[in-house]
């Protein structure tokens, strides 16, 4: 028993390891799709949908028959009798068809109002990953602008030095280049804890291992202009209200299943009888129930009309929320594609222009080092901002996709993170 369990646990990590090995994660895509594969949320509905879908076969369907058979006015002490009589019957309640038709449209809605809600959690599935993968990428480019700060930053303080060796600069000059140095690797060692957060994110997204081995991704982005993604505001259509609207056609049933009552369902009986001493008998008795009782429909029905009104009102509550949603998220968006073109038309290619001159002016004397430093620092932080604008680019698309699908449950991030 021992080395069976141990077998079995060591291929449940080869087969956990294999899956993650299998996913590209150069291509969210293909990350998204083994989260949707591996989310216990999909295959908790799945299994609803089935149990709903299993419904709607017995739906309406007749109830079983019922067999009777035994003895009628027999004595107490079992003396022979002529009035003794033996009977066997069979009784069946026919449901209306109007009755059936409406428990058949029930039980589809119900299948319905769950499949849209399926694809509200694949949605929401989908963002999730997204948002972590954007990120967990986005602190990995940040990263490597950090490192390639690193190296300017390395240059500047050799260029004190020789300035200070020469006696044209302060050994404080020295000091305040090993000191940026230190800022850059505090910076890294931020991006560094944000990349491994989004990873764990990922992971629990994946149901991988805590200590599964994520390889190193990047945003494919490089510095790039993104004019042609002015706004998404026109092109967006309305959010989805399917799953509302499915719970307020359900509710819509239950008002026809309550008016229904008043109309209510036939029982048929047919027995067969006979007396040793006498005739066969035969008798035929139909039954329905007088719905004479208004405390019994008129309360039914008032709860259905008001579950289906709270259910209508349910949908103008979710278009506000998500018209909120996807304002904010479009917001973000077109923040986002200004601010990453002018970055990459401006701010950055200045920045590093002004980093240049600043650093052979200082080595030759026509400027401070506190320029220089100046300089290095917003480059730095122009080039590390990038990043996050196109973090949040990305970001906000996956909001707005999920918030087309129907998600309300969705917070678009707040921009910026370590540098």
């Amino acid at each position: 028993m021992y080395r069976r369990h141990i077998a079995a646990c060591l291929t449940g990590a080869f087969l956990i390891a294999a899956r993650a090995g299998a996913i590209d994660w150069n291509t969210p895509d293909t990350v998204v799709e083994a989260a949707v594969a591996a989310s216990p949320s999909l295959h908790e509905i799945d299994a609803r949908i089935a149990a709903a879908r299993a419904r709607v076969a017995g739906a309406g369907t007749l109830p079983n028959p019922m067999l009777m058979a035994g003895v009628q006015n027999r004595q107490i002490d079992l003396s022979a009798d002529p009035m003794t009589m033996y009977m066997v019957g069979a009784s069946q309640t026919f449901i209306r068809r109007d009755r059936r038709e409406t428990l058949q449209r029930a039980a589809a809605l119900d299948v319905q109002q769950l499949e849209r809600e399926r694809e509200v959690r694949v949605a929401e599935v989908r963002r999730d990953v997204l948002i972590a993968y954007d990120e967990a990428a986005a602190a990995a480019n940040q990263i490597a602008a950090n490192e390639e700060i690193a190296t300017l930053v390395a240059s500047t303080g050799e260029a004190a030095r020789i300035r200070y060796e020469t006696g044209f600069a302060p050994q404080i000059d020295i000091i305040r280049a090993k000191l940026e140095q230190t800022n850059v690797r505090h910076a890294i060692l931020m991006q560094r804890g944000a990349l491994q957060e989004a990873r764990a994110r990922l992971r629990a997204l994946l149901l991988l291992p805590a200590d599964a081995e994520i390889p190193s991704f990047a945003l494919s982005h490089s510095m790039e202009h993104h004019g042609g993604e002015t706004s998404v505001a026109s092109s967006q259509t309305p959010p989805s209200t399917a799953v509302p609207e499915a719970a307020a056609a359900r509710a819509e049933t239950e008002i026809r299943m309550a008016k229904l009552i008043a109309k209510p369902d036939v029982n048929l009986e047919a027995s067969y009888g006979f007396r040793p001493q006498q005739k066969d008998m035969f008798s035929v008795v139909a039954r329905i129930e007088l719905p004479v009782r208004r405390t019994v429909i008129e309360p039914r029905i008032a709860q259905a009309t008001a579950e289906r009104d709270a259910a209508l009102a349910k949908i103008d509550v979710v278009r506000q929320q998500l018209q909120v949603e996807l304002a904010k998220a479009v917001a973000q968006h077109d923040e986002a594609v200004e601010q990453i073109n002018l970055h990459v038309d401006l701010l950055v290619p200045e920045a590093k222009l002004g980093f240049d001159s600043a650093l052979a002016s200082y080595q030759s004397g026509k400027t401070s080092f506190d320029s220089v430093i100046g300089a290095l620092q917003t480059y730095r932080s122009l080039q590390v901002d990038y990043y996050d604008f196109l973090r949040q680019l990305l970001v906000s698309e996956a909001l707005i996709d999920a918030i087309q699908h129907g998600s309300v449950s969705t917070v678009v991030p707040e921009m910026g993170g370590a540098r």
